[in-house]
């Protein structure tokens, strides 16, 4: 079986006019988590990402850091790709504007507790088909990452070690349909994902079998404890 370590991005900037770009903090936390694989001697052959700037940058650093990283074979898949969060946001705060939640959020924009409170209600009505004009359909995102997990799948009989990088969303909805969770369920693994969290399958022809979740072990030691973020 191949090992599959499926890695969330590292900090992006947030509350900032450009999200996806990495914060000053999130390139040092991929830069961690690089010197950590090429201290482990962990090396991989193929190394797919999503399209979003904050994914690509992760990898460069990652990859920069590791002595044989340059020789992965480096792809995209839209599978991997972040649901567009902000969007939905921005339509239920205009559709709801008297709710409790949207109020005191855009009181106080930088509270990063009382966005994913709000985040977690705007994910609820998204997968029940209440957020209308939703610019994705839940179904097809569910789709989409599914078509990633095959993806994978099939690039597992001919590799080594893959790491894929990716976004909080896919990460827990590829994690909830190897464990067939449920859409609340997957959305309480989403709120958990730290960045560069290590999610660890083993792959094979039957599929995939889930060894560790949302583990930081280059994190570990205490002075890094102020590096642990999830946004």
């Amino acid at each position: 079986m191949t090992e599959f370590y499926l890695v969330r991005h590292a900090q992006a900037s947030f509350a900032s006019e450009n999200y996806d770009t990495l914060s000053s903090l999130g390139v040092n936390q991929s830069r961690i988590l690089g010197r950590y694989f090429a201290g482990q001697a962990i090396e991989f052959d193929t190394v797919p990402s999503g399209n979003m700037r904050r994914h690509l940058q992760t990898v460069d650093v990652v990859v920069a850091e590791m002595p044989a990283g340059e020789r992965a074979s480096r792809e995209r898949h839209h599978g991997l790709d972040e649901y567009a969060f902000h969007v939905m946001l921005r339509i239920y705060c205009d559709l709801h504007p008297d709710n409790e939640l949207v109020r005191a959020a855009r009181e106080q924009p930088a509270d990063r507790r009382l966005f994913f409170r709000l985040l977690r209600q705007v994910l609820e009505a998204w997968s029940e088909n209440r957020l209308e004009g939703a610019p994705e359909p839940w179904d097809d995102f569910v789709a989409r990452v599914l078509d990633a997990r095959a993806h994978i799948q099939s690039l597992a009989a001919d590799s080594g070690r893959i790491l894929a990088v990716s976004s909080g969303g896919a990460i827990s909805m590829f994690t909830g349909s190897v464990l067939g969770l449920s859409p609340g369920h997957i959305f309480d693994l989403n709120m958990q994902l730290r960045n560069t969290s290590i999610t660890r399958f083993f792959a094979g022809s039957n599929g995939f079998r889930l060894a560790e979740f949302n583990a930081v072990p280059h994190l570990a030691h205490r002075r890094f404890a102020d590096r642990i973020t999830f946004s």
